[in-house]
Order: C-alpha cells, then sequence, then structure tokens
C-alpha cells in the first residue's frame, strides 16, 4: 500500500516539476519575443525588425521636428508636415510601416499615427519673412490682408498656431516673435503698404530691435535669408513644433558676395529639423539666370527645403495663401509616435515615404528629443 502511494507522490512531482518547467520555457520564450505591453505605451506597436524600403521616384520630402513627451520620456512625438502626392495632387493617407517609416538608428521603430484635429492639435509656428523694399508697395497691402486670413484658416482647421513675422530691406526692419494669430492682426494693421512690416512689435521689441542693428553687414539689398536667419535664432520657437517659413519677394536674392547670406551657404547649414521655406514671388518672369552670390532665384530655397512655390500677380490681387499647396499639407499634418531605445542620447532618424506615385525620405542626424 505504501508503494503505491511513493509512486503516486513521485508522480504528482514529476507533473509538477514539468508544469514548472513549461512555464520556465514559455516565459523565456515570451522574453526572447517581447510585445509591447509596456504600460501607457502599449498602444504603440512593437518594433517589426527589417528595413524601410529604398524610394524610387524621390518626389517628396518628409518634414518633420522631435519632441519627448512629459512624463513619459521615452515616447517620441514626431510632428509630421502632410505631404501632397505630386501625381495627384491630394494629401498621402499614411498607415504605419506600410507607407511611412521611421527608424531610429538604424532600427526599423513601430509607430503609432493620429490625424491633426481640433481634439488633437499639432503645434505649428509660421514666420512670415516679407520683402518691403520700395518695389513691394504694390502688393504690400494684398499680401498683408492675405496673410491674417490665412492664419484665421490654419487655426480654425485645428493647428495649434503661433505665427511671427520679419519684414527685411536689406537689413530686418521690422519684426513680431511668434505670438496669437490676432496679435499678428494687429501689428500689420498699425500702418499701410510697405510700412506694415516696418518696425519692431510685442513684448520683446526692444531687443529685437537691438538684434536687427547689429546683423547682415555688408548685405544690402533684397534677401529673404537675411530674415529667415533672423528669426531661426531670435524667435521663440516651441519645442517639437513644426517649423514652416513664407517668404513673400519680387526681387531676385542678394547676397552681396556674402556667401552665408547667399542660398547656396544657406542650404548647407540649415537643419531639416528648423522648418520648410515656402515662397511668394510676385516679380514676374521666372526664367531669368541666376548670378551666384549678387543676384538669385529666391525659389531655390523652397526646394532645397522641401517647400512649395507660388508665383502671382504684381499686385498680389490674385494671391490666396489658403490654396497654397503648405496650407493643404498643414491641415493634413500627423502625430507619429514611437518607444525611443533611449531618449537620452542623440540619434540618427530617417523618416521614408514610399508609395506607387510618390516617395522620398528624410535623413535627421545627431538629433536630441
Amino acid at each position: 500500500m505504501k508503494k503505491v502511494e511513493s509512486k503516486t507522490v513521485l508522480k504528482k512531482l514529476l507533473t509538477m516539476l514539468l508544469l514548472l518547467t513549461s512555464v520556465a520555457f514559455y516565459a523565456c520564450k515570451e522574453e526572447d519575443n517581447p510585445t509591447n505591453d509596456d504600460g501607457p505605451n502599449s498602444d504603440i506597436p512593437a518594433d517589426p525588425g527589417g528595413s524601410a524600403p529604398t524610394p524610387t521616384i524621390n518626389n517628396v520630402r518628409p518634414a518633420a521636428t522631435f519632441a519627448k513627451t512629459q512624463g513619459n520620456e521615452s515616447r517620441i512625438r514626431v510632428s509630421l508636415l502632410g505631404i501632397i502626392n505630386p501625381a495627384t495632387g491630394q494629401p498621402i493617407e499614411f498607415a504605419g510601416n506600410q507607407n511611412i517609416y521611421v527608424t531610429e538608428d538604424n532600427t526599423l521603430k513601430g509607430i503609432k499615427l493620429t490625424r491633426v484635429s481640433a481634439n488633437n492639435s499639432l503645434g505649428v509656428d509660421i514666420v512670415f519673412a516679407v520683402d518691403n523694399s520700395g518695389s513691394m508697395f504694390e502688393e504690400a497691402d494684398s499680401i498683408a490682408a492675405k496673410i491674417i486670413a490665412f492664419a484665421n484658416t490654419l487655426q480654425a482647421s485645428g493647428l495649434n498656431l503661433r505665427v511671427g513675422c520679419v519684414g527685411y530691406n536689406g537689413p530686418v526692419t521690422g519684426a513680431l516673435d511668434l505670438t496669437a494669430p490676432e496679435s499678428l492682426r494687429v501689428y500689420l494693421n498699425r500702418s499701410t503698404g510697405t510700412n506694415r512690416t516696418v518696425g519692431f512689435g510685442g513684448a520683446n521689441a526692444q531687443a529685437l530691435q537691438q538684434a536687427a542693428q547689429g546683423q547682415n553687414a555688408g548685405v544690402f539689398g533684397e534677401n529673404g535669408i537675411v530674415g529667415i536667419r533672423f528669426a531661426d535664432s531670435l524667435f521663440a520657437w516651441r519645442q517639437g513644433a513644426q517649423r514652416v517659413y513664407v517668404n513673400f519677394t519680387d526681387e531676385p536674392t542678394q547676397p552681396g558676395q556674402r556667401a552665408w547670406y547667399s542660398t547656396d551657404g544657406f542650404l548647407t547649414s540649415w537643419n531639416n529639423q528648423r522648418g520648410t521655406i515656402h515662397t511668394v514671388w510676385s516679380g514676374g518672369d521666372t526664367t531669368w539666370t541666376e548670378t551666384p552670390l549678387v543676384s538669385e532665384k529666391p525659389w531655390r530655397l523652397s526646394i532645397g527645403t522641401g517647400g512649395t512655390i507660388k508665383v502671382i500677380r504684381s499686385d498680389a490681387r490674385d494671391l490666396d495663401l489658403t490654396t497654397l499647396p503648405v496650407t493643404l499639407a498643414l491641415q493634413n499634418s500627423w502625430l507619429v509616435e514611437f518607444r525611443s531605445a533611449n531618449p537620452n542620447v542623440p540619434h540618427t532618424l530617417k523618416i521614408t515615404v514610399k508609395t506607387n506615385s510618390a516617395d522620398g525620405e528624410t535623413r535627421y542626424e545627431n538629433v536630441s528629443y
């Protein structure tokens, strides 16, 4: 009888040992193939492995900024400007790791995509760089009115918008730091004509005026780069907000033999996270020949940064900024989120877009979130 009982006990012990071994085995298997169940980030898919496809058409250029999520630093927020498919004229509807891919240090990331809406606003900081030289007298009032309408349209679409302005005529002659659209309306309506963008406004007006007096020595002709560099270095840009410039001019970019203020010099030093530049040209003919460091095509700034170009009449009566491609892109922006392997060190990031008729990629070096 005792013999039978001993066998029964031994059988139970073996069964328990087998059960514990199975649990340990499957636990190891789960460790080898982790799922994304880390609490507040469980809504982000696990990294899929593999790599992003290689673009072959290269007719679009993704534009984005990166930032940590407050209180959850490993969750990275990517503010992605919408992309218009050049073949269709329509915004691309993104699907994670199907037509858009994010790579961090050669690791393809699992991503969560959320379209911008009134309930999920995306930070967008827009600066209007305006040539206020004498030749712009004919279009200055129209441009100011259209800037105000443009800002109101974007704000109504659900974007978390701030806007600023730089007036230039050789040196910077006026500026308003990034602020609410209503404050920009007040600033532009202080005067008429080209004087609308002359003078400094806002809480830091005195500091901006002093800074303008000490910059751009040797550059005397119209040059949107002067205004863009001024805003880039001095304005209160928000962390992680999408950066956009719209440059209005009817004159060539005139660097005055200064490479720092030439188109090629600017593009060489411009970081992809510092913004896209969109050009509104009211100077008529676009087929003239450039003279490097003397007379350069201002819309090359747009080509080099992934921006867009709008050619309008000399009096700007046909200008409607709400029909600019950048407007549709902004209204179709996306929040992209992924988990960083280490949010506290710099990374190399790559955003790749790949569809049948539009593709391209942008590489971001030494990015700190």
